[in-house]
Formats: structure tokens, C-alpha cells, sequence
């Protein structure tokens, strides 16, 4: 199973100082040979922007505290890490990735953590694996056009399916894990708590109500970008590129009725020579401070409710942790989309094909 990519493309935004940044964090980001010669560490995300992000808000205070460096690599292919482990020459020590890869590799191609270093309790129920906790969140938010519906906006989840009351254009996320069919089955009635196992045909069922007026988008860059030229006057948006829109000037709300999240894992790749010192990496980068930080650089959640990041207007308008809005979250089920990821993305292609 190839994991697409999920919060990098979301959050490829412009910052200023970025050299700076990477100085600081005494890393260079490119092709590294491994972290094991000098004692270094080898990180592995998706590249800048959103990487010199977590260079700074992890790897600075990390070094600082530590001494230890860091190579930074990319972008995250997790058929490059299979192909590492089973050759037994892996040079990563540390890779940002999927919670469903987490899932699916977990004991083979990534370690299991030493839960003695890395303290799972601070996380939310049901986020952690055996191989892997949580880097941030993210949310898939419904977002309208308040300039077309003026007084009558929608108001739940069900409203995006709903052409006849709300007509107009539509947008979607690229990847169908990030919250279209959980959506879709939302908006039809299944209770939250009954979400998964996936009803499929139900979800596929309810797409078909918005098919003819629905952009299914390549990237993430297309959705803010219509958003910014009102070309759609909905959209299930990624909250990183939500912000990006709004601050440009899109005329858009968010409806606080049912938010999708979900989350990207940090992973030891199986067989990396400096296991110990990555775990202590991740335990550190699940501190409250650089979790905040990392929260405020790249527009994402942090790791818990209770961090409270310093976010601009424009953040926490988009802020699924404030406690008017937190009720309406709803998290992904990692376990069942690592088992099911093929398979879905299959009929998916079907039926957008169909």
C-alpha cells in the first residue's frame, strides 16, 4: 500500500525566514546517508516548508537540550522504508507518516515503541499504536460560501449533500482517507459511534446525490485556489488550507456540525541504528511546548485538547479544538482504514471513472 501524502501538500504555505529557521535547527534538508556514523538523527517528512516547520518546533529544542543533530530527509515513501528493512540498510531513524501505514507496517517495517520513553496517556483514546503516536491532527472542515447563501447558510453536514436546498458547486479532497466517506455516512444518518466498519455502499450511495456538481480535486493547491476565486461555494477543506484561503480573502464559514480528523504518526523505521535516541525524539516532540509550536508554524492541531496554541484569527476560526467546537469532532479510524486502504481507493477510482 502506497499512503498518499496527506498533511504536506495541505500545508505548503510561504514563511519568511526559512534559512534562518534551518540554521538553527542546525539540519539540511535532502538526500542524507543515515544519522548512525556521528550520532546524529535522520527526520523524514515531506519537505519545506512544512518540515523547516518541524525542525523548529521539534528538532531545535531537541538538539538544544540534547546535542544531538539532525539530517533531514525526503519526501516520506514508504516503499523506499520497506525496501530499506528488508535489505537491512535503513539510514532513517525517524519518519513522519500516515497513522494507516503505522497500522499496516507495524512490527515488520516499523519498531514498536518502548512506552517507558514515549508516554502514550497524553494522547486521545484510540490514536495509538503499538508502532507509532501522534505528530499533529488535522481536520477536514465543511466549509460554504457565506456571499451565496447568505441569510439561509447551511447548517450540518447533511447540507453538503443536499443539492436541491443548497445548489451550487462543490469540492473534495484529492484523497478519499481524509474524511469524504465518513462524510457522506454522517450526512446520511449513521450515528457516530456506528461509523465503522465503513457502510460503502451507503457512503457511495450518498456521493452519488453530489457527483454531477462536485469537483474531485487533484491537489490540495486547487481547492484553496478556488476557494480564494469563489469558483466552488462548498468544499470538505483541510483546515491548513482553509487558513491559507481565508487569509487571502475567501468569503467562507465553517460549520461546526461534524469535523473529520485525523493524524499523522511518528515511526521508527525497523532496524535504525539509533532506536533509543529516536524514541526520546518522539517523546519530546509530544511535549506540550514544541506541540504547540508546531501547531502555530503549520496551521495543524496539536497533539491534545488541553495545548493551547497562540493562534492568529484566522486559525482559530478553523480551530476544531475550541471548546464551542469540539463536540463536533470526529476521528478517523486508523486500524480500519490501514486494513482497508486498497481496497477502498480501488472502488473509489471505479466509481469516479464510472
Amino acid at each position: 500500500m502506497r499512503h498518499t501524502r496527506r498533511i504536506g501538500p495541505a500545508v505548503r504555505v510561504s514563511a519568511a525566514g526559512l534559512a534562518a529557521v534551518l540554521a538553527a535547527a542546525s539540519c539540511s534538508i535532502g538526500n542524507a546517508s543515515g544519522g548512525d556514523d556521528d550520532g546524529s538523527l535522520t527526520f523524514v517528512s515531506t519537505g519545506a516548508p512544512f518540515q523547516d516547520y518541524q525542525a523548529e518546533a521539534w528538532q531545535k529544542p531537541f538538539t538544544a537540550e540534547t546535542g544531538i543533530k539532525f539530517r533531514n530527509d525526503g519526501p516520506v515513501d514508504e516503499a523506499k522504508m520497506k525496501t530499506m528493512v528488508e535489505a537491512r540498510k535503513v539510514t532513517w531513524d525517524v519518519v513522519d507518516t500516515s497513522a494507516a501505514a503505522t497500522e499496516q507496517y507495524c512490527g515488520k517495517y516499523v519498531e514498536k515503541l518502548d512506552f517507558s520513553i514515549v508516554d502514550k496517556s497524553i494522547f486521545p483514546p484510540g490514536t495509538v499504536s503499538e508502532c507509532g503516536v501522534p505528530a499533529f491532527f488535522y481536520s477536514t472542515i465543511f466549509m460554504f460560501n457565506k456571499q451565496k447563501y447568505g441569510a439561509n447558510p447551511p447548517t450540518k453536514i447533511a447540507d453538503f449533500f443536499d443539492v436541491k436546498k443548497y445548489p451550487g458547486k462543490r469540492i473534495v479532497p484529492p484523497e478519499i482517507a481524509v474524511g469524504l466517506l465518513e462524510a457522506a455516512l454522517l450526512a446520511d444518518g449513521v450515528p457516530q459511534d456506528k461509523l465503522y466498519p465503513l457502510d460503502l455502499d451507503r457512503a457511495f450511495k450518498k456521493l452519488d446525490q453530489i457527483k454531477g456538481v462536485t469537483t474531485f480535486a487533484q491537489t490540495y493547491g486547487q481547492m484553496q485556489q478556488m476557494m480564494v476565486d469563489k469558483q466552488i461555494d462548498m468544499g470538505l477543506m483541510l483546515n491548513a488550507r482553509a487558513y491559507q484561503a481565508l487569509k487571502a480573502g475567501a468569503p467562507f464559514e465553517p460549520v461546526w456540525d461534524k469535523t473529520i480528523v485525523n493524524w499523522d504518526d511518528l515511526v521508527i523505521p525497523k532496524g535504525s541504528k539509533n532506536k533509543e535516541q529516536a524514541m526520546k525524539f518522539i517523546a519530546s516532540a509530544s511535549g506540550e511546548k514544541p506541540s504547540a509550536r508546531m501547531s502555530e508554524l503549520a496551521s495543524v492541531l496539536p497533539i491534545k485538547e488541553s495545548i493551547k496554541p497562540n493562534f492568529d484569527q484566522y486559525q482559530q476560526r478553523l480551530n476544531a479544538y475550541a471548546p464551542e467546537h469540539k463536540d463536533s469532532i470526529v476521528r478517523t479510524d486508523a486500524a480500519w482504514w490501514g486494513q482497508n486502504f486498497d481496497m477502498v481507493t480501488k472502488r473509489y477510482t471505479a466509481w469516479l471513472n464510472g
